[in-house]
């Protein structure tokens, strides 16, 4: 090993806030073993020394953010590694692919990726994903975990993931699960309410007491950063058949199930909790046996190969300045209670409140008596329900997937068709927004009042409701509609 090496970890600051988790991690593995490193988000300014060694973290996310001229540049490419978290069968990891045949190595945390690349004709390498003290929520615990969250489902929105989601609906239910949806058709770049990282997914995880995880695609990959994360905080992990899992055994540190029966595999782990323990326990153990401090000796390795090449006399400079995707900030005004409300509204004068009330299509039916929805909510004036459903091709779907997040409304997104609603709010709402255009859309009507207004809404994350008609995972409103609520929340009072 040249103690000289340095190794620069390459990042956009508009990637995905999941990959700054990774480029630390792999940081502090090396600080473990005394190799030097650093991380840059403006290269354009990096003082290149002579044995500096660059990471980009993944590829194609950075060369799409950023463009491909650092891949493009020989000099710098010949002295770049290329690490990758993508499962084969998405079009990221063939992006990676044609990144990495022109940068100087390329590593990738799976096994079957590494083989995957290998068949492409890539050089890549396994770089084994390991134990991060950082990431520990379980030493120094005593007792048992506190679990909050009896199930937890946190990944994308894919087509595969949502229908077995929604075939298990009625499980999912009883069981009191919670299911994190993201959308990935942009770089998650913080977290919210619908993305954890850092400190809020590990609190988040060590206080779950199943995590269940479901393929992108038939092909049976392992998610071993998912994997990883929840045996860091000792909670035990349900996951579809997979290969390429070792040192991990199916049974010892994990559980797998079959495609389709997850439904059943759920209820019937969960009716083992000391299964569970012992699963989690293993898990846990085996992975404190494979520090990443150890592994990360594959990209050292990679790193000084490298070096023969001499270095850049400069990086290109980004060339992004503003971030991907929809805006989602908007500026709303401070909640007021809804009793404060009412004393702008024309009965004011009333004694009773008129309650919670549904707002619903026809047929809607319930895995939860709706008042229990609305007690769980926490004070909120309204909340919207997750339901389950076939889509407009007859296939088992959900609907209803994000939580309050009143920026959706101005990128033409409602937050669900079912809501649960305190009665003063939907009579508040017609009173202010008596435009017709809203009246097959009571449902967009509340939202909108409650963005222009500041109003608190809570969301139910877990297919409590079943929707008669088609549902709709993209929660879409028509352009009309969505200029209209454009207008209506980004007017001042």
């Amino acid at each position: 090993m040249l103690v000289s090496l340095r190794i620069v970890f390459v990042m956009s600051p508009y990637q995905n806030a999941f990959f700054g988790e990774l480029a630390d991690a792999l940081g502090q593995a090396l600080d473990d073993i005394g190799v030097d490193r650093c991380l840059t988000t403006s290269p354009g300014d990096h003082v290149v020394r002579e044995h500096d060694v660059f990471v980009l973290l993944p590829p194609h996310e950075y060369a799409a953010l950023e463009g491909d001229s650092f891949i493009a540049d020989k000099a710098v490419a010949q002295r770049t590694i290329g690490v990758s978290a993508e499962q084969p069968h998405q079009s990221f990891f063939g992006r990676n692919a044609e990144a990495g045949a022109r940068l100087g190595a390329v590593l990738d945390f799976s096994q079957r990726a590494v083989a995957a690349y290998q068949r492409l004709g890539v050089d890549a390498r396994h770089l084994s994903f390991g134990y991060v003290p950082s990431w520990d929520r379980v030493a120094g615990s005593t007792g048992p975990r506190t679990i909050e969250t009896p199930a937890l489902y946190f990944g994308n929105n894919r087509a595969r993931r949502l229908p077995a989601l929604a075939m298990a609906a009625d499980q999912l239910s009883a069981a009191r699960a919670r299911l994190v949806v993201s959308d990935p058709s942009e770089p998650n770049r913080v977290g919210d309410v619908s993305f954890f990282t850092g400190e809020a997914k590990r609190s988040l995880l060590a206080s779950t007491g199943l995590v269940v995880n479901i393929h992108q695609s038939e092909e049976p990959y392992f998610e071993w950063l998912r994997f990883a994360e929840a045996a860091h905080c000792g909670a035990p992990v349900l996951t579809e058949t997979s290969t390429d899992t070792e040192p991990f055994e199916d049974g010892v540190h994990f559980i797998s199930f079959k495609s389709g029966d997850l439904g059943t595999a759920l209820i019937a782990a969960l009716s083992d909790s000391e299964h569970l323990v012992e699963v989690a326990a293993a898990a846990y153990a085996r992975l404190i046996e494979s520090p990443l401090a150890e592994s990360i000796i594959a990209l050292v390795d990679a790193a000084n190969e490298l070096l023969v090449h001499p270095p850049p006399t400069s990086l290109p400079a980004r060339i992004r300045t503003t971030p991907v995707g929809r805006n989602r900030r908007v500026e709303v005004q401070t909640q007021r209670p809804i009793g404060r409300q009412r004393q702008m509204m024309p009965w004011r004068r009333r004694s009773v409140s008129v309650g919670p009330m549904v707002v619903a299509p026809p047929g809607t039916s319930w895995r939860r008596p709706p008042a229990e929805l609305i007690e769980q909510a926490g004070g909120a004036s309204f909340v919207s329900v997750m339901c389950s459903g076939v889509d407009a091709a007859g296939e088992p779907m959900l609907e209803g997937l994000w939580p309050w997040e009143p920026w959706r409304l101005l990128h033409g997104q409602h937050l669900g068709r079912v809501l649960v609603v305190d009665g003063d709010l939907v009579r508040a709402a017609e009173h202010w927004l008596g435009d017709p255009i809203f009246d097959d859309f009571p449902h967009v009507r509340i939202q909108t009042y409650a963005a222009r207004h500041g109003i608190k809404g809570a969301h139910v994350a877990c297919p409590d409701a079943s929707l008669a008609m088609p549902v709709d995972p993209t929660q879409g409103i028509d352009d009309v509609l969505a200029a209209r609520c454009v207008d209506l929340v980004g007017q001042p009072r």
